[in-house]
């Protein structure tokens, strides 16, 4: 080592390795050439910056090359691994030591660098140790992945004998209340395939409680009795002790042949879990059994004055939680915060006061307007909490509910189904397949109408005397009436001047230059419902044709409107009435059904005017 003059000297002795190339022996003088410190002492000063140091054609680091020619010892300090003396694995160690720092390790204790120098010291030798090691990373992994094959496995039996598949077709299908006859028949309709049931499998089925409560519900039909879990059930879908194969090995202390047993923890996920209805011989036949036995049973609580309540009650209770979830989904359309939990009680109250005199829809349009009141006070004040948004909402929907219960003349428009925010499966269910009634526009008056009478007598008592029924009198069988001739068929008289051509209709939509939006198309398509049923009666042919030809432009133009423009969508839903051809009217000045569906639709839009906003009719209630 050689020293500067102005600076100080510091004891590094380089000891280069016996049978080591030449060219990388000079690499490995030159890069431990050091001259000495600087006049403080705490910096190292070299001959040769790194850089400048010719590698002779090997490229790759500088202190690699180095320390596969050499070791350079720090006289004076030790590794605080071997605690031997310390060769320094690189010029930046020293400045490291200098500074203080006792953690540096020597070159040989260096978890890589003896490794990786090799390489440059016996290409050779490194390669065929780098094989070894794939080889032996390549069969530690197939062992690994056997290992956790036969953990799997086990798993699997484990969950074949917890739950056997049985078949119990001579037992009875265990009684349910209504609430429960209706989510199982949601189930076995909706979700079963093959007869085994995962609601994973349905994307349909989302949602399927009205609640949200999805998990709840599956655990109550199973705890029912009327789902059983399938054997093939995902392994996922239990908790067990040891969840993860890692954790397995790590229990075992990395033996692989000494993993732990699967051990079931008695919880699991019912969602992703597979069920299947035990009653019956055959599972698909078992299903569709249970389908046809449950929809009997609550199609018959119509009739059955005793369970009548009952699905009364059912109807308002699923009315009022598609009304808290609708409205919370419009709280976060707006950006709002949810109902804190605290102040659930109130909006779920209010929801169920409301739902035991009103249809879904008339609720929804009530949502509608507390949630954009809400959302049009936080853009007035955009510095205040968003939860006293949400609060200045809640309060608007208890105010809008003391309205429409007190006035069933106030707030009686219907919205429709959101197609961005679906009913949930139970109660699509319930309207469509037990009540085939609509969802949206089918409120409790309407169900308390098919209320069954009451048996007149009850059973006589033990001492009663019964009179015997005297038997009727045999009367004459009239003879049957002469069937007179049905009347002619009266077509209502169409000009063709007020219903013109749909082509006619748009380029006459396209040239207003008075506003006009989707929205007012949406709006006039009930019109034009009142406006058939005015002018056709519900037993005359037309009237079913132009109710069909109306609710299949108004599902044009829903669907149009995900695709284009408003207008856009507005005028090529008129364009299309032109496919719907049936004969409306009087032959020779029958016109076709689409072109008098536009032609009301016109009408409807010309003699609406300007509607009132919601929020201002919200306001003046």
């Amino acid at each position: 080592m050689s020293t500067s003059p102005v600076g100080q000297d510091f004891d590094l002795y380089v000891r280069f390795l016996d049978g080591t190339p030449s060219h990388l022996v000079d690499v490995a003088r030159r890069y431990w050439d050091l001259r000495g410190l600087d006049e403080t002492g705490a910096y190292p000063l070299w001959r040769t910056p790194v850089r400048e140091i010719d590698t002779n054609g090997w490229g790759g680091r500088h202190h690699l090359l180095a320390a596969a020619a050499s070791r350079a010892v720090a006289k004076g300090y030790f590794c605080p691994s071997c605690e031997e003396e310390l060769s320094l694995p690189n010029r930046t160690a020293l400045n490291k030591i200098l500074a203080g720092d006792t953690r540096v390790v020597c070159a040989d204790c260096h978890p890589t660098l003896s490794e990786e120098a090799e390489e440059y010291r016996d290409p050779d030798a490194a390669a065929l140790r780098r094989a070894e090691r794939r080889r032996e990373e390549q069969s530690l992994n197939e062992a690994y992945a056997d290992a956790e094959e036969r953990w799997i496995k086990a798993h699997r039996e484990v969950l074949g004998k917890e739950f056997p598949l049985h078949h119990h077709p001579e037992e009875e299908f265990p009684e349910l209340d209504v609430r429960w006859e209706l989510a199982a028949l949601t189930v076995v309709r909706n979700a079963a395939e093959g007869g085994i049931i995962n609601i994973r499998d349905h994307p349909e089925l989302s949602v399927l409680s009205p609640d949200g409560e999805d998990a709840e519900v599956m655990e109550a039909l199973r705890h029912h009795g009327v789902l059983r879990v399938h054997p093939s059930s995902a392994v996922s879908s239990r908790v067990w002790r040891v969840t993860a194969f890692g954790d397995a090995v790590a229990e075992a202390g990395g033996e692989l042949d000494g993993l732990p047993m699967p051990e079931l923890t008695g919880r699991y996920y019912p969602l992703t879990t597979r069920f299947y209805v035990p009653y019956g011989d055959d599972l698909r036949v078992a299903a569709e059994s249970a389908g046809t036995r449950l929809l009997r049973r609550l199609t018959h609580a119509l009739k059955d004055h005793r369970r009548f309540d009952a699905l009364e009650g059912l109807l308002t209770e699923v009315i009022a939680k598609e009304a808290v979830r609708y409205f919370d989904h419009k709280l976060k359309e707006h950006n709002l915060p949810g109902v804190p939990e605290e102040k659930l009680p109130r909006l779920r109250e209010a929801a169920d006061k409301l739902a035991r005199v009103r249809c879904l829809g008339q609720i929804y349009c009530a949502c509608w307007i507390a949630t954009r009141n809400a959302a049009a006070a936080a853009q007035r004040t955009p510095r205040a909490p968003g939860v006293n948004m949400t609060e200045h909402g809640l309060k608007s929907f208890e105010d809008l509910v003391q309205v429409m219960v007190r006035d069933d003349t106030k707030y009686t428009r219907a919205f429709r189904e959101d197609i961005k925010f679906p009913l949930s499966a139970m109660t699509r269910t319930l309207f469509h397949t037990v009540l085939d009634m609509h969802p949206m526009e089918t409120g409790p008056a309407r169900i308390r109408q098919m209320r069954p009478a009451q048996p007149a007598r009850t059973a006589p008592a033990r001492n009663e005397v019964i009179e015997p029924t005297p038997a009727p009198p045999v009367r004459k069988t009239p003879a049957p009436p002469v069937r007179k001739p049905e009347p002619e068929l009266v077509h209502p008289e169409l000009e063709e001047k007020e219903f013109p051509s749909v082509e006619l209709q748009a380029r006459r939509l396209a040239a207003m230059t008075e506003p006009w939006s989707w929205q007012d198309f949406a709006t006039a398509f009930q019109t034009v419902r009142e406006d058939i049923s005015l002018v056709w009666d519900e037993d005359h042919p037309s009237h079913s044709t132009l109710q069909a030809a109306t609710g299949a432009l108004e599902m044009h133009l829903l669907q149009l409107g995900t695709y284009l423009k408003e207008r856009e969508s507005a005028l090529a839903m008129v364009l299309a009435a032109g496919l719907y051809r049936e004969l409306i009217g009087a032959r020779p000045h029958a016109l076709p059904s689409g072109r008098v569906v536009v032609g009301l639709l016109v009408e409807a839009l010309v003699r609406r005017g300007p509607e009132e906003d919601p929020t201002e009719e919200g306001d003046a209630g």
